[in-house]
């Protein structure tokens, strides 16, 4: 009851979207950083999907999902608190992902999707890492956890500057003059 209490406080003092993309991208400033980002982080979601996948929540006669399916639910309303918009977008590509990992874990831990997980989990990271390496920065997360779970949101907000939409929200994150992807 009170990791719920804990929980639920933390929650209602969490931080802006703005606040918390300000100090993602302290870390991410090189564009090449971010390029590595968008390839390496939606792996490592997929990867993290496939292994929750394995482990299934059945109520006979009620429902039956897997810890990837509420993981999932979870982040994206997490992700609809911080800003709707964003996570409207990122919805479709979660439920992507999600329905990707369930065709590897859906029979449980097989040969497969044990594999499947162990490469794109290391795959992920190894994008994660070298962009670390060209930024000569360590990863945003090691001082502050809770910026892997901004990562998605923030990365939507990259391809959202790319288009040239939503540019009040840029300049809140970068200032007037900075220049992203």
């Amino acid at each position: 009851m009170l990791c719920f209490k804990y929980l639920y406080q933390k929650i209602l003092k969490m931080k802006s979207f703005i606040e918390q993309a300000q100090f993602y991208a302290a870390y991410h400033q090189n564009i090449q950083t971010r390029y590595t980002h968008m390839a390496g982080v939606p792996i490592i979601i997929l990867s993290i999907m496939i292994l929750l996948g394995f482990i299934k929540i059945i109520m006979p006669g009620v429902f039956a999902t897997n810890l990837a399916c509420l993981g999932t639910l979870i982040a994206l309303i997490y992700y609809f608190r911080l800003n709707w918009q964003l996570a409207l977008a990122l919805t479709p590509i979660m439920i992507i992902l999600l329905l990707i990992a369930n065709w590897f874990s859906q029979d449980g831990p097989t040969t497969l999707g044990v594999w499947s997980f162990v490469i794109l989990f290391i795959l992920g990271w190894g994008f994660q890492f070298y962009g670390h390496y060209l930024e000569g920065k360590k990863p945003a997360f090691m001082d502050n956890l809770c910026q892997a779970l901004i990562a998605p949101l923030y990365l939507v907000a990259e391809l959202f500057f790319m288009a040239g939409l939503m540019q009040s929200l840029k300049k809140q994150i970068y200032g007037t003059e900075k220049d992203t992807l």
